[in-house]
């Protein structure tokens, strides 16, 4: 008898089982879902997944990601991959493909990237089950001696990945924190589970969680075989961000900034915070006087290195946008607090990437 797999429905989401408010979450160019994972002893590395623009009767979806050192062949790995996906299999596909490949333009006719389809989240909602499949890496399957062995080669699409059947059924419904444009939401969304085979070989529970939104139904949350992910900021461009920051900004006196991306464990910052970087030059041009960028962390590491880390990136933060806006030089002060003032829990994913974060304060 399958067990549901608790980790993946338990904390401080599971308790929040009243109605959230409504958060569209549209298909909108510019729209970047990160989804962290915890390497253990490491810290969380996350990856993007970015909507970059229409082709076709569809979407071009760039994904990256940079996996810690150690994890492959000692060094840094970095994925970076280029995503096609149609409208028609958003609408109707039942293939959850979340694999990425390294290095080429993908298009996999009959998949989704992102998530369930339309089809699969109204067919959970409505008849409580649907047909589903995955395609997966071999390497997030349970270590049990000859497991991998039983999956068979017959059962593998490429080397590394293999697709598995079998059937959602859903849970219940609930409520999902995730940090939306730089704040955090309660997200309703569609918690569903089952056990896939490949070909009669090789068994794998799979969890998942789905944004109860059938235009969107993206994947919140996942567990499948040893890996357990967890998106944890959404976010994508408006016409009126720079003002709807002044106005939090003027109020609070203190904002996290939204749309900012950096490489694991390093002050690089990724092609995706173009956007974000505009929007707040524009934000500054609305203000007058000196301002500061404070940086954090989570507590995984040392803390001394936490605290160079946040120093590090909010350095790499102001040199964009002084590039942006040379003015900006002499009003912008940089300061790194490391893991000292957390705003959440740093003992589960969405706490601690609520607190990486880079803030903008007026003194």
């Amino acid at each position: 008898m399958l067990k549901p797999l608790l980790a993946l429905t338990a904390g401080l989401w599971l308790s929040n089982l009243h109605a959230a408010a409504a958060v569209a979450v549209p298909l909108t160019p510019g729209l970047t879902v990160t989804t962290a994972l915890l390497e253990p002893g490491r810290g969380d590395y996350e990856s993007t997944k970015r909507l970059d623009a229409r082709q076709g009767a569809g979407w071009r979806i760039t994904y990256r990601a940079t996996f810690p050192p150690g994890r492959a062949a000692g060094s840094t790995e970095r994925v970076d991959s280029l995503r096609l996906q149609s409208d028609a299999d958003l609408q109707k596909a039942t293939t959850y493909r979340q694999m990425f490949e390294t290095g080429v333009e993908e298009d996999y006719p009959g998949t989704t990237a992102l998530g369930a389809s339309t089809q699969v989240l109204r067919q959970l909602k409505q008849q409580g089950k649907s047909p589903f499949r995955l395609v997966e890496s071999v390497s997030i399957f349970p270590a049990a001696a000859g497991q991998d062995r039983a999956l068979g080669l017959a059962n593998l699409l490429t080397e590394g990945e293999a697709e598995f059947k079998g059937e959602l059924k859903k849970l219940k419904s609930l409520t999902v924190p995730v940090i939306v444009n730089g704040r955090v939401q309660q997200l309703p969304a569609i918690a569903a589970q089952g056990e896939f085979t490949a070909n009669g070989a090789g068994r794998i529970p799979a969890s998942f969680v789905f944004l109860d939104d059938e235009q969107n139904p993206l994947a919140l949350r996942w567990s499948i075989g040893k890996s357990t992910l967890s998106v944890v900021r959404i976010d994508w461009p408006k016409a009126d961000d720079a003002a709807t920051l002044n106005s939090e900004l003027t109020q609070r006196k203190r904002i996290t900034l939204p749309g900012l991306y950096f490489d694991f464990g390093s002050a690089t910052l990724k092609p995706e915070s173009s956007t974000a970087l505009k929007t707040i030059v524009a934000l500054l041009r609305k203000t007058a006087g000196p301002l500061r960028l404070e940086g954090h962390t989570d507590n995984i590491g040392a803390a001394a290195a936490n605290q160079a880390l946040s120093l590090a990136r909010v350095q790499a933060v102001k040199a964009a946008l002084v590039k942006l806006e040379p003015a900006l030089a002499s009003r912008l002060t940089p300061n790194g607090f490391g893991a000292a003032r957390p705003v959440a829990d740093n003992t589960t994913l969405e706490g601690r990437a609520q607190n990486r974060r880079v803030e903008l304060v007026l003194p």
